[in-house]
């Protein structure tokens, strides 16, 4: 039987009915309109990251994406020219040098809401002095009881002390106002606790909970595509973007007929001979995006054993034989740019940044393997020149090769896998090698203390260069408060190392973007690290 509705009821429950079925139509439209005009940007990187966590970031993609998850306590800010605040509202070092003190900004959360204290940076850096975990323990090792962690003895680093919940203090074995710089290293980033415990040696791989301060948090890891939001609890630059996608695309005639078509924002995972056709199909502008970054290319020579280890001479005639600017435009083309020095430029002070000269001269070549005692080559037995077996390096390897013999100079190539290449090295079964150095964190004595110092013996000195007035100089640019005074030390060791020749620097890398041309506020740091919080994007014209 029907039921009846009283008049005025019915009118009540109509009207009641048309006003839900208004606001649902308006939070639809809302919500459409929302959706359509999010911004996106979609970004081309060659090959898909295998980790996503600071303390175990090796490969150029894993670095790129990482430096939108996570933060430090301290950036550098290259038009200054010193390291400031990120999520440390400030810190102070004692009179000594060995003792500094971190602030915390108030107010900073971790993606799933949760509060950032000193104990999450505690934990995050006793992360990295874990074996198991990380290999860049040695950023800390001037930290007191940072051994100890290495080797196992410890659970907890006695120099790490988290005084409360806003305040770090760190206590260092010996004076070192260069810790800053240290501090500003991706790998120290911090991690939530709580979560990376949870996770265990999982952390940061596909299918795990990945959470960081950053300016944009992980929605979504498939195997060719990772989707990250916008973070709502990061307020320091709110970011015009609401999804960064980054598309793992190796083929670079799909990254060119995409980009093309609009459909990918900017290209990472690009050569330096990358080019993007020229014609009326494609859809907008672009520009290209180059900035010399902190990475270098080099030759080392095993001085711990002949013939290199006491003729200088004979490493300069290697060196005056060998064509960089050849070998730069055949293996990177606009991807490098050659040295002048083992310091890439921008480490160095302006007085000191000279462009590199040719010196390559088969004439000069002959005149120092006549001085070395070895005339066109004679006497020298053939020279063992290593190289691992990634992409590129074999062909720098044919080209030293060719190079040497139109000097005299017999060279055997020999490839070794990496996972060999380092203890084959070291074991001086080669007499000279490539190698490659990403710098960790913007300041000269990262890559001068971590390749050259006689204390890196045992770890990354390959070459096994033992200079000990090159080590007084480190001794003093660790010493030294004043940066400006401070350059002109590292100035000084770079000449060393020049005049010494313990290894042959090649070339620079030179990061290379392409931009569709309605993007704006894009910049790259030192480390090829791109802040992705302050690009923007407008209307195509």
């Amino acid at each position: 039987m029907r039921r009846l509705i009283p008049r005025g009821k019915e009118l009540r429950y109509w009207v009641g009915l048309t006003v839900i079925i208004g606001i649902a139509l308006i939070i639809f439209v809302i919500s459409v309109h929302k959706a359509s005009s999010e911004t996106n940007l979609s970004i081309q990187i060659a090959r898909q990251p295998s980790c996503l966590d600071p303390a175990r970031m090796y490969s150029y993609e894993e670095k790129l994406i990482d430096g939108a998850l996570y933060e430090g306590l301290l950036k550098y800010n290259p038009e200054k020219r010193c390291f400031e605040g990120d999520l440390a509202q400030k810190w102070t070092a004692d009179r000594s040098g060995r003792t500094y003190t971190f602030v915390l900004r108030k107010g900073i959360r971790f993606h799933d809401g949760s509060r950032v204290t000193a104990r999450d940076v505690k934990y995050s850096w006793e992360r990295v002095l874990n074996p198991k975990i990380s290999s860049y323990g040695y950023l800390l090792q001037n930290v007191v009881g940072a051994q100890e962690k290495l080797s196992g003895r410890c659970q907890e680093v006695k120099g790490i002390e988290a005084v409360d919940a806003d305040t770090l203090r760190v206590t260092l074995k010996e004076t070192d106002w260069t810790f800053p710089a240290v501090v500003s290293s991706p790998a120290l980033a911090v991690v939530n606790q709580r979560v990376a415990e949870r996770m265990g040696l999982r952390y940061g791989h596909p299918g795990t909970r990945i959470v960081g301060t950053g300016p944009f948090r992980l929605a979504k890891w498939d195997k060719g595509t990772i989707l990250m939001r916008r973070n709502r609890f990061f307020t320091r630059l709110r970011p015009s973007l609401n999804t960064l996608r980054f598309h793992v695309i190796s083929d670079q005639r799909d990254t060119r007929r995409l980009f093309e078509a609009g459909k990918l924002d900017i290209l990472a995972g690009v050569s330096g001979q990358f080019t993007i056709s020229e014609t009326k199909s494609s859809r907008a502008a672009y520009s290209v995006f180059r900035k010399p970054v902190l990475g270098i290319y080099f030759l080392g020579f095993n001085l711990r054993q002949g013939p290199f280890s006491d003729n200088v001479e004979l490493r300069r005639g290697i060196d005056q034989a060998i064509d960089k600017q050849r070998i730069k435009e055949q293996l990177l083309g606009e991807g490098g740019k050659t040295l002048a020095g083992f310091l890439p430029p921008e480490l160095l002070p302006p007085g000191q940044q000279a462009e590199a000269k040719a010196q390559f001269s088969k004439e000069a070549a002959l005149k120092s393997l006549d001085k070395a005692g070895f005339p066109y080559g004679l006497r020298l037995p053939p020279l063992i020149y290593a190289y691992n077996d990634s992409p590129g390096h074999e062909m720098t390897a044919r080209l030293v090769q060719e190079q040497l013999g139109q000097v005299g100079i017999d060279v055997n190539l020999k490839k070794i896998p990496w996972h060999k290449y380092q203890t084959e090295i070291r074991a001086g079964n080669v007499h000279f090698f490539r190698l490659g150095w990403e710098a960790d964190y913007p300041e000269a004595g990262n890559l001068l203390y971590n390749i050259f110092s006689s204390e890196q013996n045992v770890s990354n000195n390959y070459t096994g260069y033992s200079n000990s007035n090159f080590d007084q100089l480190l001794w003093q640019a660790r010493s030294e408060p004043d940066p400006a005074r401070r350059a002109e030390i590292y100035g000084r060791a770079n000449q060393l190392i020049a005049s010494d020749l313990p290894v042959i620097p090649l070339f620079q890398r030179v990061a290379t973007f392409y931009l569709q041309e309605n993007l704006k506020g894009f910049n790259v740091d030192l480390l090829g690290r791109v802040d992705f919080s302050r690009i923007r994007k407008t209307s195509r014209h």
